[in-house]
């Protein structure tokens, strides 16, 4: 159908579903219970996210009968308006789908009406998003502690999964067909001609942007969108509402806004909160809106806008936002904003350099921005180089993300000095992984360089067969000055078995060369060692 999603419907094993029964519960199942859960289980097609919905219901007093009986009459109803003629027949795939839509429709249907209605409005936010008490009060138009209230009762009722983990507060999210529920009973008729239907609030998909625009509009002051109070989601999503609302006046004039000062008033808005990305991606928006009006007024207006803002990241010193927000003149998410419009990708990664210990200090939970500035620059060399800088401070729920960035740049020189970058921060698992890419590599000096960084982490056995590849490699660079820099590489990490192999490749070095002497080198390396 035209506008149709596919979403693929993970199923669990029967003991699976059995043990997510358990974790739900928090308690073991009886052997009656068990025959009970089984047979729940199969009704549901081993769904977990209609586990869950049911379980929602037992843990509310519910009984295992009325359960198992009320879903079994909602999954007929449901069959009964699909298939008109009893001729037809039902696929597993859409036996799997009615079953979890009836599970919806009964959890739903146990809920008071104020709160229906309120998780019908979580319909008309995008998908993926995160939802936290703040923007629940704004979307509810309740005080933050009822919106927090309704949240974790969401979240009990299994309609709510937790988000991901904040310092300040806890956030939640919306399945994706949870959401399509949600945002289905946003239009639905509020009286259905069914009474089995469950009833929705009966907007348009305009009209309901445009009420929650209407309530934040409620929160700024004079009416002043640059006004509004962060609660972590308007910012970044305020024009896209707008969009939705068909309000292209109201886009319009949000960036003709300015502050008492004269400052563009959306633009100083989102550079408080270090989001000057989001006002790109705005800008976006007014350009394809100039477009579609051919206006060629709009048009020159926001290209210079975009234009003095790359201007400005690409006139700055690299070093500069480091300094500022040592200085406290800038907030991490200010600098960050601003190495992110940075164009120059060299200057890019020169920024993050500098930036990646002060963040470590001042604002540790901004390294994972900060690593996926890194990951987004195009140029591996540069990206390389990035990467190297942040290694020795980004915690070890990151590394794994770093070194996959590590892991697929394809320029071997430059994996080869990410590798070793991150070869001293790396868990045992973790630098498993990062060798096995070390022995894709093959040009020689590469090979070298990512060896001799990951032996010193790895348990004996393996630390002696690394190095004897390692040697290997070395000896094989063509460049006697090239050689002679691998082997002074490796001799702080030979055993005495290899140190012998290494003197003697050393002593075939010739004695002169254009800046001195390979094998005078090589040799003042390699004799501490010895």
């Amino acid at each position: 159908a035209v506008g149709a999603r596919l979403h693929e419907l993970d199923v669990l094993t029967p003991a699976q579903a059995l043990e997510l029964l358990e974790k739900r519960l928090q308690r073991p199942l009886t052997e009656e219970e068990r025959t009970q859960a089984e047979a729940l289980a199969r009704t549901v097609g081993y769904l977990p996210l209609a586990l869950e919905l049911a379980a929602a219901q037992l843990e509310d007093g519910l009984s295992w009968e009325e359960l198992l009986a009320n879903l079994r009459a909602e999954i007929a109803r449901l069959e009964a308006l699909e298939l008109p003629t009893a001729e037809e027949a039902l696929s597993d795939a859409e036996r799997k789908r009615l079953s979890l839509r009836a599970s919806f429709n009964l959890s739903l249907r146990r809920l008071p009406r104020q709160y229906l209605e309120a998780f019908a409005w979580l319909g008309v936010l995008p998908e993926d998003v995160t939802i936290t008490a703040d923007l629940a009060a704004a979307l509810w138009e309740v005080p933050r502690n009822e919106a927090q209230r309704r949240l974790r009762y969401f979240q009990a009722k299994a309609l709510l999964i937790a988000g991901e983990r904040r310092p300040d507060a806890r956030t939640y999210r919306l399945h994706d067909l949870l959401h399509d529920m949600a945002r289905r009973l946003l239009t639905a008729s509020p009286e259905p001609k069914d009474p089995l239907d469950l009833p929705g609030l009966g907007l348009t998909w305009q009209e309901a942007h445009d009420r929650l625009l209407a309530r934040y509009r409620a929160r700024t002051q004079n009416g002043l969108w640059h006004t509004l109070p962060d609660d972590g989601y308007i910012h970044e999503h305020l024009t896209w509402h707008m969009e939705q609302a068909g309000r292209e006046d109201a886009l319009v004039a949000l960036f003709r806004e300015e502050t008492e000062d004269g400052r563009h008033g959306w633009y100083t808005a989102l550079d408080r909160l270090g989001r000057t990305d989001v006002f790109l991606q705005d800008l976006a928006r007014l350009w394809a809106l100039a477009d579609r009006r051919r206006d060629i007024g709009l048009q020159v207006r926001w290209a210079l806008m975009e234009a003095s803002l790359h201007s400005l990241a690409g006139n700055l010193p690299p070093k500069l936002p480091a300094l500022l927000v040592e200085d406290a003149l800038w907030t991490p998410p200010q600098a960050l904003a601003h190495v992110r419009q940075i164009p120059d990708e060299w200057q890019k990664a020169q920024a993050l350099e500098a930036l990646a210990p002060v963040l470590a200090q001042k604002a540790p939970a901004r390294l994972e921005e900060a690593l996926i500035v890194a990951r987004s620059i195009g140029d591996e060399r540069p990206r390389a180089r990035a990467l190297a800088a942040l290694a020795p401070h980004l915690p070890e729920r990151l590394r794994e993300q770093a070194l996959a960035a590590a892991r697929s740049i394809g320029d071997e020189w430059y994996r080869a000095r990410a590798l070793a970058a991150l070869a001293p921060h790396l868990p045992e698992g973790l630098l498993a992984q990062a060798l096995e890419a070390a022995r894709r590599i093959r040009w020689p000096h590469a090979r070298v360089r990512a060896f001799t960084a990951l032996a010193p982490h790895l348990p004996p056995a393996l630390r002696e067969e690394v190095l004897v590849h390692a040697l290997d490699a070395a000896r094989r660079i063509k460049g006697e000055p090239a050689r002679a820099r691998a082997l002074m590489a490796l001799a702080p990490h030979l055993p005495p078995e290899l140190l012998a192999q290494a003197l003697e490749a050393a002593r075939s070095l010739p004695e002169e060369g254009l800046l001195g002497s390979p094998r005078a080198q090589a040799l003042a390396a390699l004799a501490p060692h010895l």
